[in-house]
């Protein structure tokens, strides 16, 4: 019987992509496995400012068995159009053994009242649809109208989050638990980005004080979770 080639990369959609340049790249891939990784490249010189053609790329060539090529795409994907969804899942593709996605800024509170909360609102908003930079940006803003508001501090903090560079989240967000030591979002967002360090020991120990600070509250009852999760990693 014929060998069925194996099956090629999967199209990821990128709202922040042309139609046009969606179909072209689902083309490429629909050409798999021949000629699919040439497409790509043509289509990434004549869109030199997309992260979906660099991520799609990514995938045909560490299917191909180039993962250094794999790799440098994805980088190029970050590099080019860091606010999209396919330079999120390019980082992913770069760091398998960490959490996918971004790690979100989880509010304490449940409906936005004031600007700063509105900003915040925003920025959930924009992580959810993997535009991170533009999650920064509101997180930003409203740390700067608030600046003695711990949310807000924190979102600041969180929307700095890189894999290749989480130290600059964290040198933000740790001088926090002295600035508020009774505010439980440092404590839980401390947990949650340690936990995509898959520091869990430590994780575990700012989660249980995320607990201790309200258990019943929203961020307590996810602390909790997050906490026992984090028993079984």
């Amino acid at each position: 019987m014929p060998k069925h080639p194996p099956p090629g990369p999967p199209f990821a959609a990128d709202p922040t992509a042309s139609p046009a340049l969606q179909r072209g790249v689902r083309e490429a891939l629909a050409a798999w496995p021949t000629g699919t990784a040439r497409r790509l490249r043509l289509l990434a010189a004549q869109n030199p400012r997309s992260a979906l053609v660099r991520f799609e790329l990514g995938l045909a060539l560490a299917l191909a068995g180039q993962p250094a090529d794999a790799n440098r795409s994805w980088r190029n994907a970050e590099r080019v159009q860091p606010d999209s969804p396919s330079a999120v899942r390019a980082e992913d593709a770069l760091h398998p053994e960490a959490p996918p996605g971004k790690p979100p800024f989880v509010a304490a509170f449940a409906r936005p009242r004031t600007r700063g909360q509105l900003l915040l609102a925003r920025g959930i908003a924009f992580q959810a649809a993997l535009r991170p930079v533009s999650a920064e940006r509101a997180f930003a803003a409203a740390a700067r109208i608030t600046p003695n508001d711990p949310e807000a501090q924190v979102a600041a903090a969180v929307g700095l989050y890189e894999k290749d560079r989480p130290a600059a989240a964290f040198s933000r967000l740790g001088p926090l638990v002295r600035r508020f030591p009774h505010a439980q979002t440092v404590r839980f967002h401390l947990g949650l980005l340690l936990i995509y360090l898959r520091q869990f020991p430590q994780a575990r120990k700012e989660l249980a004080l995320a607990v201790a600070d309200g258990p019943r509250t929203p961020l307590g009852k996810r602390a909790r979770t997050l906490l026992n999760a984090s028993r079984n990693a």
